[in-house]
């Protein structure tokens, strides 16, 4: 984890996951997420959507998966070999 929202619940209970390709999933406390690979690195973007006020959290339709494997893959190309430097941070950054 390197970044998350400052709404994001603390402690923050990520799945276990290696995506070839991005995809919608379930966690086993609800939270919806939407994850797309980089392809590099091992980096994954990870979006989540939580119950909030009583209300459960609704699935990412696949237009929005799409959207954010667009970004994923935009982002790679800008950075291109930089991401192979990247390392896993030591802490959470909440921005």
């Amino acid at each position: 984890m390197a970044y998350a929202s400052w709404r994001s619940p603390e402690p923050l209970l990520l799945p276990e996951v290696t995506p070839l390709r991005a995809r919608a999933l379930i966690g086993t406390d609800q939270t919806r997420y939407a994850v797309a690979p980089f392809g590099r690195a091992g980096l994954v973007l990870m979006v989540a959507r939580g119950e909030a006020e009583g209300l459960l959290a609704a699935g990412f339709h696949v237009t929005e998966v799409d959207r954010i494997a667009q970004l994923v893959r935009a982002a790679a190309v800008i950075l291109g070999d930089r991401l192979d430097l990247v390392s896993v941070p030591s802490v959470i950054s909440r921005s």
